[in-house]
């Protein structure tokens, strides 16, 4: 986190008439006649973009290292991105800058964390004053325990002369309600009036594979649903070149403090099997359990247990077409996104690195029960397969065609596919063109679409 406060000092509010004075309280309403849970979030396909009232607009990353991301809202409406589960109300348009943060430095040594507890993640947010409405900070406190007191949410602002608490406008079942506000890197808190009480929270569980020539290494994490350090997670597992798994998370809420039992339905030795649920901060290492599957069979059911009552929370099925390598199809170079000038060395490099993609394929072979090895000579490539889905659901077509502009397109190919109205019919052309690719050609328009548009691809992979 690039914002430094100097000499943050924590303001503990002397009063409830102190937390009021921090905003002037009135009836809420949004400028958007569609409440938020009437937004078909889930349904679009892709979380790499807010969704309003003219459609999607793309979140363009400015700064991948430090997660800072940039948005232009072209008209007044509301904006939901399920990506960071942020929502904003805007009465004109503008551009945000959003960037994640970690509590790190704040969590030890200013909040005093007997009496508060972080409910969510921390945002660095920078607006246009006045152009923000209503602004819906995600906590993933679980409201529906009947001893979660709402007015014990606060907004926690780091200023440059301290921490200042803002009372919420609103507490919904998934979002803190702020109207009018103003910016600043920001998060929510909880207050904890009965420290002894265990907080329930909303949790997710991230699994992660990593293929070795013998067997496979899972590692698994249960945290509190947070996007800042779901990123932070994925960042460092794809070090380690260890590949997501996306499963459903626990339908119930879980408890802080409470420690849960990994299982699966195989022998196999897992190290550790039980597991915390704790809050850490993104910039800290996080809690998991690690376990290896020599063959998987039908399938491996994991579960997750709680230990006081041995009641599943969680259990999900692994099988083998869950299973896929970390970028076996491109080489690293086309990552950097080399010119035209590095065409053929990339070409090159694709050709020698096809018989990685025969080996990974025998691998998951292996570890499946199929009679029979796949067909890999006749089989269609990932981007042919997919092409109906690829055409209605690619919305940043343009930076797809910079990252394949003097590699596979020529300059009038670029320029034909630009000059196309609607995305759909932007794909289409791009597709007319790709008849005549080869498989190395094929796999640099798969790796476009992996960098513009990774949730989908993922997607798409799983299916």
């Amino acid at each position: 986190m690039n914002y430094k406060p100097t000499t943050p000092k924590w303001r503990e509010p002397e009063s409830e008439e102190s937390y009021r004075q921090v905003v002037m309280m009135k009836p809420f309403c949004l400028s958007s006649p569609e409440p938020l849970w009437d937004i078909p979030v889930e349904s679009k396909g892709t979380d790499d973009v807010f969704w309003g009232p003219s459609g999607s607009v793309s979140l363009k990353v400015v700064d991948e290292e430090r997660s800072l991301y940039r948005v232009h809202f072209p008209v007044a409406g509301s904006y939901h991105c399920s990506k960071m589960r942020l929502y904003f109300v805007v009465r004109r348009p503008v551009t945000i800058e959003i960037e994640f943060c970690a509590w790190d430095q704040f969590l030890d040594q200013t909040v005093p964390q007997h009496s508060w507890m972080v409910a969510g993640p921390l945002f660095d947010i920078k607006a246009e004053p006045g152009a923000v409405e209503a602004v819906y900070l995600p906590h993933f406190i679980a409201l529906q325990e009947k001893h979660v007191d709402i007015s014990c949410f606060q907004v926690a602002h780091f200023k440059e002369d301290g921490i200042l608490l803002e009372k919420p406008t609103r507490v919904e079942p998934r979002y803190i309600v702020l109207e009018n506000p103003s910016f600043s890197p920001m998060g929510v808190l909880l207050r904890k009036i009965h420290s002894f009480l265990s907080i329930p929270v909303i949790s997710n569980v991230l699994l992660y594979h990593r293929l070795h020539p013998e067997e496979v290494n899972f590692h698994l994490y249960l945290l509190p649903s947070d996007c800042t350090i779901e990123k932070a997670v994925d960042n460092e597992k794809k070090k380690f070149q260890f590949v997501r798994i996306h499963k459903p998370p626990p339908l119930t809420p879980l408890h802080i403090g409470s420690r849960y039992i990994v299982s699966g339905s195989q022998k196999m030795e897992i190290l550790p099997e039980e597991l915390e649920l704790c809050y850490r901060s993104p910039g800290k290492p996080q809690l998991f359990t690690e376990f290896y599957v020599g063959h998987l069979g039908p399938g491996i059911r994991l579960q997750i247990k709680s230990k006081d009552d041995e009641t599943v929370v969680w259990e999900a099925l692994v099988k083998s077409g869950d299973l896929r390598p970390e970028a076996t199809l491109v080489s690293p170079a086309l990552a950097g996104g080399g010119g035209a000038n590095d065409a053929d060395q990339v070409s090159a490099e694709l050709q020698v690195m096809m018989p990685v993609e025969a080996v990974v394929r025998a691998l998951l072979y292996s570890l499946s029960d199929s009679p029979s090895p796949p067909d890999a000579p006749d089989s269609l490539h990932f981007v042919d397969q997919h092409r109906a889905q690829l055409v209605a659901r690619v919305t940043s077509v343009d930076a797809v065609l910079d990252k394949l502009h003097g590699q596979v397109l020529s300059e009038e190919q670029y320029e034909k596919v630009r000059a196309e109205p609607i995305n759909p019919d932007k794909m289409r052309t791009l597709f007319s063109f790709s008849k005549s690719w080869d498989w190395s050609c094929k796999d640099q328009l798969f790796q476009a679409l992996k960098e513009t548009h990774p949730h989908l691809i993922e997607e798409l992979w799983e299916k």
